[in-house]
């Protein structure tokens, strides 16, 4: 009797847990299917041949195919032939998204094929109810560009983290850490910064960590329409390494009343004129003001005892970038007008 008591609250219990995986596994895709009319609906291109939700009865696991996405109004666009989210039944708050090895990808002025050996992110929410993000990761191992123009980016691999920040107060602040390993730029860009080929095919490491606070949180929202802009910045570390040149960026800027940086950062630089070379071949500094900046510099640097390591303070004020007294251009921009 106790055996068959005990099948049937089994069998109860399983018919429950599946009533309530089909139940979920409905919602789910009737979450996709009207979060993409709500977007047809504001003007997007947003389709997908079929969506399918599998994974019982521990996941909720759902394949879109042949997707299609684009905002006209921001001038962007994705198409892939597969797209899966993963969810656990039991945590609506977490997702993973697997990418598929190659997608199509367009924004003003370039049209590219998107391939990547793995590439894959992942998002906490705040909570079940809320759309506000928690944390996120993305991770893309041997990611590649291919543009309809003929060049082509590469690298061997670039992840992000981020999460609120846990002391945020009223500012919608996130702690980021970004890295790129072996990254290529572009063979248009190399021709602009090593016009002589002194340096590598790929930079090394680049990498940046610090904190955002922007204007409104990052929510679904953010993806709909414009991204959030930046209201201040910090910045723990920047660092990139190509060859033998090397460069770091520490310090904190906020966007002035007319959206433009305003605020200092300490700039550590190997083989600094080198990278005076490289701006002025890409038409970012006068030829004259480089030459004046490296008897300047080249003094500031000679005081530390290695001509070749420069550290200096960079400064944005006023619309303008400074390197000491000397300015070198305008300040770039963290907030535009509508």
């Amino acid at each position: 009797m106790r055996f068959k008591l005990l099948a049937a609250a089994l069998l109860l219990i399983m018919a429950g847990w599946s009533a309530w995986w089909l139940f979920a596994a409905s919602a789910q895709k009737a979450a996709l299917e009207g979060w993409m009319a709500a977007q047809r609906a504001d003007g997007w291109v947003a389709e997908a041949a079929s969506i399918d939700v599998a994974g019982y009865p521990n996941r909720l696991d759902a394949t879109l195919s042949d997707l299609a996405l684009a905002n006209p109004a921001e001038g962007w666009s994705w198409e892939a032939e597969r797209l899966a989210i993963r969810q656990v039944a039991y945590d609506p708050t977490f997702f993973i998204v697997h990418f598929p090895p190659e997608s199509r990808i367009a924004v003003p002025g370039a049209r590219a094929r998107l391939t990547a050996d793995k590439m894959e992110a992942s998002l906490k929410l705040a909570d079940a109810s809320a759309v506000a993000v928690e944390r996120a990761s993305f991770d893309a191992q041997l990611p590649g560009l291919a543009a309809e123009a003929g060049w082509t980016a590469s690298a061997e691999r670039v992840t992000l983290h981020m999460r609120a920040a846990p002391d945020a107060g009223p500012e919608n602040a996130y702690e980021f850490r970004l890295d790129a390993l072996r990254l290529r730029p572009p063979e248009f860009i190399r021709r602009i910064a090593d016009p002589a080929r002194a340096l590598p095919a790929a930079i090394d490491v680049a990498a940046a960590e610090g904190r955002a606070a922007l204007d409104r949180p990052l929510d679904r929202f953010a993806l709909e329409g414009a991204p959030p802009q930046i209201q201040n910045l910090s910045l723990k570390e920047a660092r990139a390494t190509w060859g033998e040149l090397d460069f770091a960026l520490t310090g904190a800027a906020r966007a002035d009343e007319d959206g433009y940086a305003e605020g200092e950062f300490d700039i550590s630089a190997r083989n600094w004129r080198q990278m005076l070379d490289a701006a002025v071949a890409a038409g970012a500094i006068p030829k004259a003001m480089a030459e004046t900046l490296k008897t300047g510099l080249g003094f500031v640097a000679g005081l530390g005892g290695d001509p070749d390591e420069l550290n200096v303070a960079l400064t944005m004020s006023g619309g303008f970038t400074r390197i000491g007294p000397v300015p070198i251009g305008p300040a770039p921009r963290l907030t535009r007008s509508e």
